[in-house]
């Protein structure tokens, strides 16, 4: 059967020049170097791995080499967002960060300005210094033409971690913001986040796990208590389904436990979409967070750049879905869509999809 609708990716990073310049004359970690014959990130704290270096293929700066991998794939259309996995926000105090975010913000605007029918972008924002935060964001919305910002999830582990982001939720209220949260740490300025383990066996494997608890817990935070309840215009997108479907998961066990009595689901996932990177692209991942909060609250994210190749996480969404040929256009292409519509970031050339969005 021949597709009749544009696979949307929510789930992508990128370095702009200005990041390969301001990271690259650091000396330690965080910082950006040659490794061998490419480049490479060294990175800190928890889910680094021996030596921390992870390396950076072409795929993360040059625009003509993603360009051409989307065409190949079938992706019509990417929401680009900076990788907090990589800890350089959590590393670093202000003084040294607020210049790097700038510039990214400013060259990927210029990237969704040369490119607006493949790309959207939300901002990079600070957790080291959230005043700033809010003037970037309305800053994103009002001349840059960027649809949000993007934190690091454990940013909202806790009730007591994401109070600390209210002033920054206010400002998304009034822009109609779409917050992105994405693996990682906060600045050790915010309280009331899980503890950074580097462990000394297993070390990849258990921070599969911690991560699957972290994004869990964020979803408690967010969905089960009334945080979000005087933030009813902003959007939130949580990268990895939330925990490998751990999220939903948890969240079906609260709506079927007579000890906690939560009600609906549906009510408490109103302004919540999870997405299916790299840590939440498994088959039955994604049918479990399908059955337990329906289709219209995941939608696809490849995690581009990490992964340099989007086509097996797009396989193994198509697989999970393949049942249900509504379910999977709802969460390959509409959900994004009416996102994107939401916040004015439409893609023009998609306009002939646009009423088939939920």
């Amino acid at each position: 059967m021949v597709q009749s609708f544009p696979v949307i990716d929510l789930h992508a990073h990128w370095f702009s020049p200005s990041t390969l310049h301001i990271l690259g004359k650091r000396t330690e970690a965080p910082r950006i170097g040659q490794q061998g014959d490419s480049l490479a990130i060294w990175r800190t704290g928890a889910g680094a791995g021996k030596g921390g270096a992870f390396p950076l293929g072409s795929q993360w700066t040059d625009v003509n080499t993603r360009l051409a991998h989307l065409d190949e794939a079938g992706i019509a259309h990417q929401l680009i967002s900076w990788p907090t996995t990589l800890g350089v926000d959590a590393a670093l105090p202000a003084a040294e960060t607020l210049d790097l975010w700038t510039a990214w913000n400013d060259e990927t605007s210029s990237l969704v300005r040369q490119h607006p029918d493949r790309f959207s972008a939300v901002a990079a924002l600070s957790t080291s210094d959230l005043a700033w935060s809010a003037r970037e964001l309305a800053r994103g919305h009002e001349k840059l033409g960027l649809i949000g910002g993007v934190l690091p999830v454990n940013g909202f582990f806790s009730r007591a971690s994401a109070e600390q982001f209210r002033s920054l939720f206010e400002v998304a209220q009034a822009h109609h913001s779409h917050i992105y949260l994405h693996t990682g740490f906060a600045n050790p300025v915010i309280a009331g986040q899980p503890p950074n383990i580097i462990y000394d066996d297993n070390e990849a494997i258990r921070w599969v796990i911690d991560n699957g608890f972290h994004f869990a817990s964020a979803i408690a935070t967010l969905a089960f208590t009334d945080f979000l309840d005087p933030f009813p215009d902003v959007t939130l997108q949580i990268a990895m389904l939330g925990g490998s479907g751990l999220g939903a998961l948890a969240a079906e066990q609260a709506e079927v436990s007579p000890r906690i009595q939560v009600g609906s689901l549906r009510h408490h996932f109103r302004q919540i979409w999870l997405d299916t990177g790299a840590a939440g692209s498994g088959s039955a991942a994604v049918a479990a967070a399908i059955r337990v909060l329906g289709s219209e609250r995941v939608v696809f994210g490849s995690d581009y750049a990490p992964l340099p190749d989007v086509r097996s996480t797009l396989e193994r969404v198509r697989a999970a879905t393949s049942y249900d040929p509504d379910g999977q256009r709802s969460v390959l292409s509409s959900n994004a869509l009416s996102l994107l519509s939401r916040h004015g970031g439409f893609p023009v050339h998609l306009t002939a999809f646009k009423d088939t969005a939920p």
